[in-house]
């Protein structure tokens, strides 16, 4: 039998989830039985493009969650869209006369 199907075995349930989701708060997901972060990130309807990571590191989303671990959410970042008003372009934190 190999490690990792010892270590589930030896999972007990149930489990608590820390999901910190930047721009939202942090809240904490408790699951009776077993969880993947595919299944977890369905139920909070995260977005696919959002980054995802579980105790810092990047995951597949058949990963098992298991009881402490910390799940990562940070939406992506839209920007840097320039405006032209008036002789004047604006964007990206900077505004300069054309």
């Amino acid at each position: 039998m190999s490690a990792v199907a010892v270590e589930r075995e030896q999972r007990t349930y149930p489990i608590t989830v820390k999901v910190v989701s930047m721009g939202t708060g942090i809240t904490q997901y408790v699951a009776d039985t077993s969880v993947s972060l595919g299944q977890l990130l369905e139920q909070l309807a995260v977005p696919a493009q959002a980054d995802v990571r579980v105790n810092g590191a990047t995951v597949a989303k058949t990963y098992e969650l298991a009881n402490a671990d910390e799940v990562v959410i940070v939406p992506k970042i839209r920007g840097g869209r320039r405006l032209r008003r008036a002789g004047l372009l604006v964007g990206m934190g900077i505004t300069r006369i054309l």
